[in-house]
């Protein structure tokens, strides 16, 4: 048992929807499940290189989204885009994250175009009820 030797960050709740946690002691309760210690090499980012456009993030996406084409329409802006492609449907699971050849935090992305959409929806709901 214990803490093993090296290990830089403590994740409580699994490697993809888990959260990172700074004390041992509040991680271990009746309800997790699990506790995922990582060394400093597993934490750090690869370099991230250019879509190559292989569908792996779309074959991986629980929720049937196209993550690579989402990260396009947000590149450009393209809210209309991103609505019409339901990146508001994102469960932010992260499972494009870690398919991805080429290291394209997608999961960082989405998040972002997603609240943009989610801030335009909500202003439109408020628009429609006066």
């Amino acid at each position: 048992g214990g803490i093993p030797e090296g290990a830089a960050k403590i994740i409580s709740g699994g490697p993809m929807m888990g959260k990172a946690i700074s004390n041992i002691d509040a991680a271990c309760v009746k309800g997790s499940s699990s506790i995922l210690y990582l060394s400093r090499e597993a934490t750090l980012r690869k370099p991230e290189s250019a879509c190559i456009r292989c569908g792996r993030c779309a074959e991986a996406c629980p929720m049937g989204l196209e993550p690579f084409l989402l990260k396009r329409l947000g590149a450009v802006s393209d809210t209309e885009g991103l609505e019409k492609n339901a990146v508001q449907d994102c469960i932010e699971c992260g499972c494009c994250l870690y398919s991805c050849p080429a290291n394209i935090p997608l999961l960082d992305y989405i998040r972002q175009y997603k609240g943009q959409v989610m801030g335009i929806m909500r202003a439109r709901a408020a628009a429609a009820k006066k």
